[in-house]
């Protein structure tokens, strides 16, 4: 009898317990956000990539009046951090857990794949130590080199300026990751570096394509709508390939040449890690791999966003050009070119690079979170499996921190003629909250 009796209490009482917690989770305060359809959601909230998606998630904070934004899209949630307050709380205090992965761009076009160990520990402590100030001083000669041979060829009046930086970023990262000296013209590797920098500048931007919000369409056919990103799927994959192996053979190749002729090898960051973790283990070398094109394709990304949005500036702001030109004279005086020693003795340098990554953020929308436990937050409940971005946008343009945010104005972060520590730093910003952040 015991046995009938237990069954009958366990299925009366295990759906009333459900029943309760459900509703008590149903209860909890949820975020702000539009309401959405019966089945849909806010599938038609989430903007286009054509729609510059952190303009229009900033706009329904402001909308509802909120610093975390709630969207369900299909059944995905969706939590967008607006603030910097909420980012700090949420990705920086509780970073444990805000650090896994969500579907991306790159997982869905294979690239992710390609760089399993990229974002492994072993890889990112590798990254990490080639990027930390000290190991990236020895460097400098190279980057100084390639800056003046930048504005020789700018000023010789051939080429355009887009092929003139084009040809300076490749320059810099292919000789810092790998020791290659490119051709002065359409060289292989400078190519190279300018696909991989457009495949990662389209891969890493949160938000923008429907498959991060929505998975499922990772399995769709490429000619339905909001599957556009597979169309460019084949091509990423080609490129990931190629930046984690072609200019990698290439520095093996000379390696073993240098050492069958007692030669020494150059400073880049290949052989700095070779020397410290060995070669000849095939798991060590994947790690290797990984972790020089991610260094020398985020620093080509890094550099051509802050570079085409420096030359932007200074042709809308030409009185700033002046000023700025104005202080390296004081300073350096007009019988040479500023050094990497000069920083700290020309603060609006300074300042103007910060108003760079504030004005027009490298990643507008970091790349997405999944939220690995249910929390709170102000008393809003964030459930588990959310996926959390990060504003940066919205964060560098927020009027109460930069007044006037959308003119440019390197002044904001002056007082006295020095640094204003007041002014919260946009690079802190610039560059991601947590455990993801950019490590260089």
């Amino acid at each position: 009898m015991a046995h009938p009796v237990v069954a009958f209490v366990v299925l009366v009482c295990l759906p009333i317990l459900v029943y309760r917690y459900l509703k008590r989770r149903t209860a909890l305060r949820r975020p702000p956000g539009p309401p959405g359809l019966s089945l849909l959601g806010n599938t038609f909230d989430v903007p286009a990539p054509n729609e510059y998606p952190w303009l229009k998630y900033h706009a329904l904070c402001k909308q509802y009046g909120t610093e975390i934004l709630r969207l369900n899209a299909l059944g995905t949630k969706i939590v967008m951090i607006d603030t910097l307050r909420a980012a700090v709380e949420l990705l920086d205090k509780r970073s444990s857990l805000y650090s896994d992965r969500f579907v991306s761009a790159q997982d869905s076009a294979g690239i992710t794949e390609a760089w399993s160990t990229a974002t492994t520990g072993a890889s990112r402590k590798m990254t990490h130590r080639e990027l930390h100030t000290g190991p990236m001083n020895k460097y400098r000669p190279v980057l100084l080199n390639n800056a003046h041979d930048f504005l020789r060829r700018l000023s010789s009046g051939r080429g355009t300026l887009v092929e003139h930086l084009k040809h300076a970023i490749g320059a810099n990262v292919m000789k810092i990751a790998y020791d290659i000296n490119v051709l002065p013209e359409d060289d292989p590797f400078v190519k190279l570096a300018e696909a991989g920098q457009q495949c990662i500048g389209r891969c890493t931007t949160g938000g923008v394509y429907l498959v991060e919000i929505l998975p499922f369409l990772k399995y769709v056919p490429s000619w339905l709508p909001g599957a556009g990103f597979k169309r460019q799927a084949a091509i990423w994959r080609e490129a990931a390939e190629k930046q984690l192996h072609v200019a990698y053979d290439d520095f093996l190749e000379r390696m073993v040449t240098r050492s069958s002729k007692l030669g020494k090898a150059g400073h880049c960051m290949a052989q700095s890690l070779i020397d410290v973790y060995g070669i000849g283990d095939p798991v060590t070398e994947k790690h290797l791999r990984a972790t020089t094109a991610t260094v020398y394709l985020g620093g080509a990304e890094t550099s051509a966003s802050a570079l085409h949005t420096f030359f932007l500036a200074m042709v809308l702001y030409p009185r700033l050009q002046a000023k700025a030109r104005e202080e390296l004279e004081r300073v350096i005086g007009t019988n040479r070119l500023p050094t990497f020693d000069d920083f700290g003795s020309i603060p609006y340098i300074d300042a103007l690079i910060k108003e760079l990554l504030r004005w027009y953020p490298i990643v507008p929308l970091l790349m997405p979170h999944k939220l690995s436990e249910d929390d709170m937050y102000d008393g809003y409940f964030l459930e588990k499996g959310s996926l959390v971005m990060v504003n940066v946008w919205a964060i560098l343009h927020d009027e109460a921190r930069y007044p006037d945010p959308y003119t440019f104005n390197p002044d904001r972060f002056l007082k006295d003629g020095a640094l204003d520590p007041d002014v919260f730093d946009s690079e802190d910003a610039a560059f991601g909250f947590g455990r993801r952040v950019c490590p260089g």
